[in-house]
């Protein structure tokens, strides 16, 4: 090979080496063999202490977060610029270990206040796995939160590192409560692009807009992307840096279909093909697709292959409190875990662990959670159509950047030199480029964008906005504090109509409720169901008014009740819709519309016995099941422990911790006083003194 071709890019020539090494019998000899070359191309963790040059490096280059490991140079040349600029925008392909560069910096440098913000919990789990249980010795000094309280007092001459979603950054204006950054980094940063349809990007284009202003110095981490328009717009003038750097090579193997109905045969086919030992995602679009592919396939599972005795009480557990029939007992019956938003934080966890560690449990199916960060090990995945589910009930199908951000999830470092991505393809399924996947980016904050005018206080072209102040009666800053942190101005208005045309019909449940105290919630549910979605649903009315009993019912005594009445829509949909709405529609958009009506309220001076009605039956049920008020329950819940364990356990270690280290150790110390707590509480407690 003639490396000083023109031919050859530096990352063409690293794949052929990489390559060279995967298909050779005995990886160590030829890593000894190649030595030199691997040195050169930048390969030094392959490369380790076989050749002289390489073993000065590893020593100059070692981790301060784990002495087995050496920085690469291109890694090296980050944590530098780190240092050298107050804002730098990093770009680069997922294996290149973005998070663990983050880490390292503040194992080397120990900002007193670090801020790290991630779009989603999954995100939130991995960091604080790192944090708490792999990386504990190196930051035992620091206090770690998971949400900001703003009534606490926080020290910040002592060492604090907040990790929050964007949306726990900016709720009620936590944000004013931290009075000192000295490292902002922002994970995912291509969802700061502009999405008119997506409430929660305002919420993260928000969380960087004020976050930013305090900090000393910021980081955003993103995949390959090309470049960020208006960049010299962007608050303190960051840098962009990219690099193509990776240390595994990712493969695309396309497998044409004929017919959308033949995508599921050639799913088996690809999996069968494969050897039972390797790890494997299969990427499906929606949760039904995942449970439509479960029903299908053949149990390859006896009790016999379960290695691990929490697995079959883990199970119980599961048939017990949620549904013997749910796809993802079926799945892990038939030799599956799965992935996805939908899933309780434990059992995620649970599933992801057991993924990574047995040797039996080897396909992992997901969901686009893996396309936001959640790092897993995969030799393979298997793609089975290029789109995701979308919030109007539509399939979105990937650009060439989707889709290439999924093929990275193939193959990762000291275990998968080369990772396969088996993309089926239909014949109206997209042809991916590479050279299409990176593309310039432009962050809402410096779009013309008409929210963000309206929280930089540019108001002079929006006389929507200005008339619709007038009509509520409430000034600017009351908007802002009160109403856009959570959603569009498009939301607010259009929510605010619905409000007023069904006003009689929820003005009439509350008077209903206030005269009968009889008189069942389920009415009132269905009148704000209507406000906050723009239709009815009576399916998720009813489950909704389930969820919202204080006694915490067991799911499967509401998934069974609800079948008695919706049986015509499927066991299979009453159970989802069951989970999704308790892990994420109740405790997130349910509620934030629920606050925004209450306000809507206020602005129309209602006699105070409505709001407390609707306080009584609704929001404070809501309060009371998920936390909302307590940072302590709250932390506990972050941690997968169940939310029905979550009262016994406060009661045992008390609420007086201060932050995630003093709440493991207190769990740890008490672990045997937790009588008669779930499979999952117990396995998440155990996990935390591996």
């Amino acid at each position: 090979m003639n490396m000083s071709s023109g031919n050859y890019s530096p990352q063409v020539l690293r794949n052929q080496v990489i390559i060279e090494l995967d298909e050779s019998k005995d990886k160590i000899k030829k890593s000894e063999e190649i030595a030199d070359k691997l040195f050169t191309l930048g390969l030094t963790m392959y490369s380790r202490n076989y050749c002289l040059n390489s073993l000065f490096y590893n020593s100059f280059a070692q981790s301060y977060l784990d002495e087995n490991i050496s920085l690469h140079p291109e890694q090296m040349n980050v944590i530098e610029k780190i240092e050298n600029y107050s804002g730098l925008i990093f770009s680069a392909p997922t294996s290149f270990g973005k998070t663990f560069i983050i880490f390292e910096y503040l194992a080397r440098v120990r900002p007193h206040n670090v801020v790290l913000v991630v779009p989603t919990l999954a995100l939130v789990d991995e960091y604080i796995k790192k944090i708490i249980k792999r990386y504990e010795k190196t930051f035992k000094e620091y206090n770690i939160f998971l949400s900001i309280d703003a009534e606490k007092v926080y020290n910040f001459d002592k060492y604090n590192i907040f990790i929050l979603t964007h949306d726990r950054a900016i709720e009620k204006s936590s944000y004013l409560t931290i009075k000192k950054i000295d490292l902002l980094v922002i994970d995912e940063v291509y969802k700061l692009q502009r999405d008119e349809k997506n409430d929660r990007v305002l919420v993260l284009n928000l969380a960087y807009y004020y976050l930013v202003k305090i900090a000393e110095k910021h980081v955003l981490l993103a995949p390959f992307i090309g470049g960020i328009e208006n960049i010299e717009f962007l608050e303190k003038n960051p840098i962009f840096y990219k690099t193509n750097f990776s240390p595994v090579v990712n493969e695309v193997l396309t497998y044409e279909i004929l017919h959308e109905s033949d995508r599921k045969n050639k799913v088996k086919e690809i999996i069968n093909y494969m050897k039972n030992d390797e790890k494997t995602l299969v990427y499906f679009p929606t949760v039904t697709k995942i449970y439509e592919f479960v029903k299908d396939i053949e149990y390859s599972f006896t009790s016999s292959d379960i290695e691990y005795e929490e697995v079959d009480e883990f199970l119980d557990w599961i048939k017990d409190e949620i549904h013997e029939e749910w796809y993802l007992v079926k799945a892990m019956e038939k030799g599956y875990l799965v992935h996805n938003g939908q899933l309780p934080i434990g059992i995620r966890l649970f599933q992801l662990d057991l993924y990574e560690k047995s040797e039996r449990y080897n396909k992992l199916l997901c969901t686009s959670t893996l396309l936001e960060g959640v790092n897993t090990t995969a030799k393979n995945i298997i793609i089975t159509k290029p789109a995701r589910g979308s919030t109007g009930g539509n399939l979105e199908i990937f650009d060439a950047f989707d889709f290439y951000n999924l093929v990275g999830r193939s193959g990762r470092l000291f275990k998968h030199f080369l990772g396969k991505a088996f993309y089926i393809k239909g014949p109206l399924d997209p042809n991916f480029l590479r050279e299409d996947a990176v593309k310039k980016i432009q962050f809402e904050i410096t779009d013309n964008s008409p929210d963000i005018d309206i929280h930089s206080d540019n108001l002079e072209s929006h006389p929507r906005y200005n008339n619709f102040l007038k009509h509520l009666g409430i000034t600017h800053e009351e908007y802002k504090s009160n109403v856009g942190f959570r959603f569009r101005f498009n939301t607010v208005e259009t929510l605010h109509e619905n409000y007023e045309n069904l006003k009689p019909r929820l003005f009439f449940e509350l008077q209903e409720l206030l005269d009968n105290n009889k008189r069942g919630r389920l009415y009132l549910i269905r009148a704000l169901y209507e406000i906050f979605e723009g239709r009815g649903n009576k399916l998720y009315t009813y489950i909704i008014n389930k969820l919202l009993y204080k006694t915490r019912p067991k799911l499967k005594k509401i998934i069974d009740e609800t079948f008695i009445y919706y049986s015509k829509v499927g066991l299979d949909n009453i159970i989802s819709n069951t989970i999704r709405m308790k892990s994420s529609y109740i405790e997130y958009d349910f509620y934030a519309k629920l606050i925004l009506v209450q306000y809507y309220m206020k602005c129309d001076d209602v006699e105070e016995k409505y709001i407390e009605i609707l306080n009584v039956k609704v929001k404070n049920v809501i309060d009371y099941l998920y936390f909302t008020d307590s940072n302590h329950k709250r932390m506990l819940k972050d941690l997968g422990i169940y939310e029905k364990d979550i009262p016994h356990i406060i009661t045992v270690i008390g609420s007086d911790f201060q932050d995630a280290f003093e709440l493991k150790k207190r769990l740890i110390k008490n672990s045997l006083r937790f009588y008669g707590i779930s499979i999952i509480s117990k396995y998440v407690i155990n996990e935390l003194s591996r």
